[in-house]
């Protein structure tokens, strides 16, 4: 018997490099407003929590690869 979906390798790991793509573009955004965030007068810590959350999740979406 055959596999009904013989696809669904290729669908999962192409799912999986747009969501790591996601991820690491956000990331990077993240990353480079909480630098520019450091330069401010009065920094502020959301931009830095931001920036680890999306570093986190790229990370593991990573891992998992």
């Amino acid at each position: 018997m055959t596999d009904p979906d013989p696809g669904r390798g290729r669908r999962r790991t192409l799912q999986h490099e747009t969501l790591l793509g996601f991820l690491g573009f956000f990331a990077f955004l993240a990353l480079v407003q909480a630098v520019l965030n450091l330069f401010s007068p009065e920094p502020a810590l959301w931009p830095g929590v931001v920036a680890a959350v999306f570093v986190g999740l790229t990370w593991w979406v990573w891992r998992r690869r």
